[in-house]
């Protein structure tokens, strides 16, 4: 994945803090992306001095918005169906921290690019939409689509794939962890996640 992808990802899908009242997926995505710009303004000067907290912000603005679940049964696909809850368990785990890492890594890259929000596309009552955005580069490079598709959940909206110029998230893993699985098993695959995340924390 180009590191864009993971910083884009990273600005626009930070939590809001919670609220009685459901946010508008749109209006989410727009706000969420404002407060996480604000945060990298403020708090650059320790996130130089400590890039460790970095891990801990995305723990605690980014996770809350997303379906991790949904997204794992995605990513497994077939695999999911024939996996014990056990290793139900264990993939969603290390998937999320996954993310985490690749996040927290893309925090630092941003310089500065602007984000224009485009009008939403689906219908709300029916539970899924997707969230249009365009970024625009610094220095007139080319602009960016990201698409980030969400679902209603008992606990509001909430990410399941995002899409940036055509480039399906879930896909993507789809392809590669199918792969994985045909050469080493689900149970070695979750085990290869879990040693390169415990690897990233460690170092």
């Amino acid at each position: 994945m180009k590191r864009v992808f993971w910083l884009l990802l990273s600005l626009l899908l930070a939590a809001a803090p919670a609220q009685a009242q459901e946010t508008a997926p749109d209006a989410l995505v727009r706000d969420t992306a404002e407060r996480m710009l604000e945060v990298l303004r403020e708090r650059r000067g320790e996130l130089d001095e400590r890039p460790q907290m970095v891990f801990d912000l995305v723990e605690e603005i980014v996770l809350p918005h997303f379906d991790f679940e949904l997204m794992s049964r995605y990513v497994l696909a077939r695999n999911w169906r024939g996996a014990s809850d056990e290793q139900r368990s264990r993939f969603v785990e290390e998937f999320r921290h996954l993310l985490v890492r690749t996040y927290a890594t893309s925090l630092a890259e941003y310089s500065g690019q602007r984000i224009e929000y485009l009008p939403l596309r689906g219908d709300p009552a029916r539970g899924r939409v997707t969230v249009s955005t365009v970024i625009k580069q610094n220095g007139g490079g080319p602009d960016i689509p990201v698409d980030y598709n969400l679902r209603r959940t008992e606990s509001g909206w909430k990410v399941f794939d995002v899409i940036i110029e055509g480039l399906s998230l879930v896909q993507n893993y789809r392809g590669s962890f199918a792969s994985a699985i045909r050469r080493q098993g689900l149970d070695g695959l979750i085990d290869d996640l879990a040693a390169r995340n415990a690897n990233r924390r460690d170092a």
